[in-house]
């Protein structure tokens, strides 16, 4: 049985439901692993998203990590980000050490990690954008989409690294646009209807890439993608078509 440490910033309903689609996938039989804690690094700070999912968390036995980056030594990330990135990244390592990990995910998780720790662990991370082409966060990320008249869009997962979304892909998912084109005119209108559409998606595609994982049809190797018969991948699976079949059913 795999054991998966999930690290979320848990500011709102998409890391929420990311969660708890996993928690359904493991409690359901779909997914053979385990939650071998939460780390969160914000403080709770009366976030109703924070707060369900710290209380899902426990309610079902998985220990919950709390370590605020935002307040953690600011003169130092004033003066020196890459330090301060190093230093957090000490104090993660610390925190997480004493839980077994065969790897982690990234799901609303709204911070880069240090060089060092993604040296040590493999992590994988929900990125909302296609593979290779856009970074940041979710609201940058569609507004561009908008902007340049984008045909499609959808999200990746991919392996953390410490350069910004660029770690090499896993999965990804992309519908068409033409649609809510059609029906959204504003922009404003035209990116809530396109992350609206990106919501109902996602925790389809994070859940069927860690059952890739768990199962053994991926293998994660020193920042890099392998089948089961050791061969490296370089035509990243879509699951659009199955994804598309899931969303139909809800």
């Amino acid at each position: 049985m795999k054991k998966i440490g999930w690290f979320t910033t848990a500011r709102g309903p998409g890391s929420y439901n990311l969660f708890s689609a996993m928690l359904n996938g493991i409690k359901n039989g779909g997914i053979d692993a385990k939650l071998s804690f939460v780390f969160i690094n914000r403080e709770v700070r009366g976030n109703q998203y924070r707060m369900k999912l710290i209380k899902n968390a426990e309610d079902n036995g998985i220990p919950v990590i709390l370590f605020p980056s935002d307040s953690f030594m600011p003169e130092l990330k004033q003066m020196d980000i890459a330090a301060w990135r190093e230093a957090y990244g000490e104090g993660l390592r610390e925190r997480i050490s004493k839980y077994d990990m065969d790897f982690g995910v990234l799901a609303g998780y709204m911070l880069i990690f240090d060089r060092e720790t993604c040296r040590r662990y493999t992590m994988i991370n929900l990125h909302p954008s296609l593979p290779d082409t856009y970074i940041g966060t979710w609201e940058e990320i569609v507004g561009k989409v908008v902007e340049n008249n984008d045909v499609q869009y959808g999200a990746t997962v991919h392996l953390c690294t410490p350069e910004l979304d660029r770690g090499e892909p896993i999965a990804y998912d992309k519908f068409v646009l033409d649609k809510l084109k059609t029906k959204f005119k504003s922009k404003d209108e035209l990116v809530k209807a396109i992350r609206a559409e990106e919501l109902k998606r996602e925790a389809h595609l994070l859940i069927g890439t860690i059952r890739m994982i768990v199962d053994g049809d991926v293998v994660l190797k020193d920042g890099k993608v392998f089948n089961r018969r050791g061969n490296r991948v370089s035509d990243y699976p879509n699951l659009a078509e199955s994804i598309d079949a899931q969303t139909n059913k809800t």
